[in-house]
């Protein structure tokens, strides 16, 4: 697997850890948004493929990191995670 040239990884909520950002991927700008469930000291982790106009939207519905809960945390899981292409999925990975 190559490492990517560029990269942003923004965490939303630590709280609930969710979040967005893009890496440079064999050439092309890869977008992606995250979820994680926690499991006392664990977290899994759906990493899912979005385009990059969900990437803008992300950026400016969530201007800012602030205390989500989990219903907060369930909406953006919905619109960005689920129904995506999944690009990793498991325990603590995120890329």
């Amino acid at each position: 697997m190559n490492t990517p040239e560029k990269y942003l990884f923004r965490l939303i909520s630590n709280q609930v850890r969710f979040g967005y950002g893009y890496r440079e991927y064999e050439g092309r700008i890869q977008y992606f948004a995250f979820h994680g469930y926690p499991n006392r000291n664990d977290d899994f982790f759906t990493t899912a493929e979005i385009n990059e106009g969900e990437f803008f939207q992300i950026e400016k519905e969530y201007p800012g990191e602030f205390s989500a809960d989990w219903d907060q945390a369930e909406v953006f899981r919905s619109k960005y995670v689920d129904g995506h292409p999944v690009i990793l999925e498991g325990w603590n990975k995120l890329l």
